[in-house]
């Protein structure tokens, strides 16, 4: 009764299909919202990317905490610069720790924890996970880079 508007055409021990332009559309239409989704995704992937910024000085980023990585996975800035990162989790407990500044945290799901820092050394330093939050979790590593003013 609701079967396919398709019709099926047999030619000797070939069966080919012939779709209605109904079917046709349809196919082409639900590709282009597709695309459109994906379009719109990376976008806003890319033109929501940190810094936003705030004083000439200021860098300010939004981290996103998940089981087993940091987004973004590098953050850059400029050699004295103060850097502000806003830590989201969205599934379980994560922690933050960045040596180069003896900064650590905890971030619980739903939960944002704010760090601050001054980029007061050049080079590209690790932060990763200290709160286990399973099998990936020593894995889960990003980088702040620094670079000379100039």
């Amino acid at each position: 009764m609701y079967g396919s508007i398709s019709k099926v055409i047999r030619l000797g021990k070939q069966t080919k299909v012939k779709k209605s332009w109904v079917e046709r559309f349809m196919s082409i239409f639900i590709l282009i919202i597709i695309m459109l989704a994906v379009y719109g995704v990376v976008y806003w992937n890319e033109t929501s990317r940190f810094p936003v910024l705030g004083e000439e000085d200021t860098k300010v980023f939004y981290v996103t905490a998940l089981m087993w990585e940091y987004y973004p996975t590098e953050i850059r800035v400029l050699e004295g610069d103060n850097v502000i990162i806003h830590l989201t989790s969205i599934d379980v407990p994560h922690g933050f720790y960045l040596e180069a500044w003896n900064i650590t945290s905890n971030v619980s799901p739903n939960q944002t924890e704010t760090i601050e820092f001054t980029a007061d050394k050049v080079g590209k330093f690790e932060f990763y996970c200290i709160f286990y939050c399973g099998i990936g979790h020593e894995d889960m590593r990003a980088y702040v880079v620094v670079e000379e003013k100039g």
